[in-house]
């Protein structure tokens, strides 16, 4: 190669960087930082986690503290908790409070980061231009802005799989071999994860089938898929006697069998279960559309078809696959949304279908992206806005459940602040362990008739104290808290309007001797 040659090489080279810089990097720079301002915006500061995420905490603070992973723990998406823990280690704090922070980070700065695999993903079937507003649209979807502030599983799950499907797509087949185990990561995190193995394998098949030694080459990624959960699973069933994977799927298959266990009902049972688990996931997808894919999404659909780009079919098995332990959790009636976000990188693929038809037939492409991005923009903010937490309030349960903490260790629901007394005992020696901190508040439905029937049908369970609050469902706990005076046996001992508080809470405790009297 003569130096003019070379020249002409580095030159190409250099301005293939600086428009990859301006045009990639940079765009995908300015809606990263915008979706993370966005994200701390809402953060819910000094505030602890709640349900589930507790779980996890405790999980990743235990793995910290004992320099191993603890045993005593039965849910199988440890994966989360186990990358906590390295990232736990980095701190030293006294403050519990501190490391429910840095989780809570952790998710948002990972939701964030999921815009680059997103933008990878739209790059498959797109331009760069349409691949950015694809990656804006995942960016400022508001659920999953909201779901990023709860320390949860969700958003390291959602960034392997969608990792996993980009690398899945390459041509590269060490790429390919790669998503595997990026897979396999994700079954970890979540056990869902597992149905993707689905996905993997019929898109394996079809990419290399004309291959010599397909089977052979697909068994090898199968080893390398397998070789990632081993580990896990290997320590999980030291711990208790469970992979957490394959246990998990087993017993889940046994409920839906007892649903049709007797024969001459099998139709009708299934029937409802199955039909039941439909109505929720049509409904739920619907939900979690709003505001802007539910117009994007099914339009984008038909048009995709109509491209009749052979790519598209991934995106749509991708779907139906990942939906499936949706479909199985509505089945149950478990209401939550959040088991089809894994679903959104491939709804913003999909809205681009219908964007693309839009930008080749106006004159006016800029305006109208810039109308699109601004519509994006307004419609997530105002989403989030009309459904944020009221953070004060929350503080002020979370200080209040401290002191009811300090009253009792069983009293009843009072939903939903009671959430906050599962970490309200946790004292000023944090960090602990999970055994060996202060035992956290049990709580006890109220599902009764009357304050009477509560109180003789958990006294054996040791209830000490009644807690009612301003805004209670339960009809028996706002009797009592506007007619105190008709329960002669239950002793006031606290009032947060006299401690300064807006959120009107009072703790009464029971006297069980003027009780048996009356």
């Amino acid at each position: 190669m003569n130096n003019s040659t070379r020249n002409k090489t580095e030159i190409r080279k250099t301005s293939s960087f600086k428009t990859t810089i301006v045009y990639v990097v940079l765009p995908l720079t300015i809606i990263s930082s915008v979706s993370l301002f966005l994200r701390l915006f809402y953060f819910p500061y000094d505030i602890p986690l709640t349900h589930d995420a507790v779980g996890y905490f405790w999980y990743a603070i235990d793995t910290t503290v004992l320099e191993n992973f603890p045993t005593d723990y039965s849910f199988p998406n440890t994966g989360w908790s186990m990358f906590l823990s390295l990232v736990f280690g980095i701190f030293d704090s006294n403050n519990f409070i501190d490391y429910m922070t840095i989780q809570r980070l952790s998710t948002i700065i990972i939701s964030t980061l999921t815009v680059i695999p997103v933008y990878f993903l739209c790059k498959k079937f797109f331009n760069n231009s349409l691949s950015l507003l694809g990656a804006l649209l995942f960016a400022f979807e508001p659920h999953m802005i909201q779901n990023s502030l709860l320390g949860l599983t969700d958003t390291l799950y959602i960034f392997l799989i969608t990792v996993s499907f980009v690398l899945l797509q390459s041509s590269n087949k060490k790429l390919v071999y790669l998503s595997f185990a990026i897979a396999g990561l994700s079954s970890i995190v979540r056990y869902e994860g597992l149905v993707f193995l689905a996905v993997l394998t019929i898109t394996f098949f079809i990419k290399f089938r004309k291959e010599k030694l397909v089977v052979l080459k697909y068994l090898f990624a199968i080893g390398i898929f397998i070789l990632i959960l081993l580990p896990v699973m290997n320590l999980r069933i030291n711990d208790n006697g469970e992979d957490g994977l394959t246990s998990h799927i087993f017993s889940h298959a046994k409920v839906t069998s007892d649903i049709s266990s007797n024969q001459s009902e099998i139709s009708p049972n299934l029937a409802t279960f199955l039909s039941n688990g439909f109505e929720n996931l049509l409904k739920y997808t619907g939900w979690i559309m709003i505001p802007y894919f539910i117009i994007f999404v099914p339009i984008g659909i038909v048009l995709g078809i109509k491209t009749k780009k052979p790519e598209l079919f991934y995106i749509i098995l991708s779907i139906i696959i990942l939906s499936i332990p949706a479909l199985y959790a509505y089945s149950r009636d478990i209401q939550e949304t959040r088991y089809l976000l894994v679903l959104m990188p491939f709804f913003s693929v999909l809205s681009l279908f219908l964007i693309e038809r839009i930008v080749n037939k106006t004159n006016k492409q800029k305006l109208f992206c810039i109308l699109l991005i601004m519509i994006i923009f307004i419609s997530s903010f105002v989403y989030v806005e009309l459904k944020k937490v009221d953070l004060e309030h929350e503080r002020e349960a979370f200080e209040i459940s401290q002191q009811v903490a300090k009253f009792t260790k069983v009293t009843n629901a009072y939903e939903p602040e009671s959430k906050y007394l599962k970490v309200a005992s946790i004292g000023n020696n944090f960090p602990v362990t999970k055994n060996n901190s202060i035992p956290e508040t049990i709580t006890l439905h109220t599902n009764y008739f009357s304050i009477v029937d509560f109180i003789k049908n958990n006294e054996k369970n040791n209830l000490t104290h009644i807690v009612t609050d301003n805004h209670n469902e339960s009809k028996i706990l706002k009797d009592l808290f506007l007619n105190d005076v008709k329960y002669p046996y239950l002793v006031k001992v606290y009032d947060s309007i006299e401690h300064g508080y807006k959120y009107h809470v009072k703790v009464y405790k029971i006297n069980y001797n003027q009780f048996i009297e009356n």
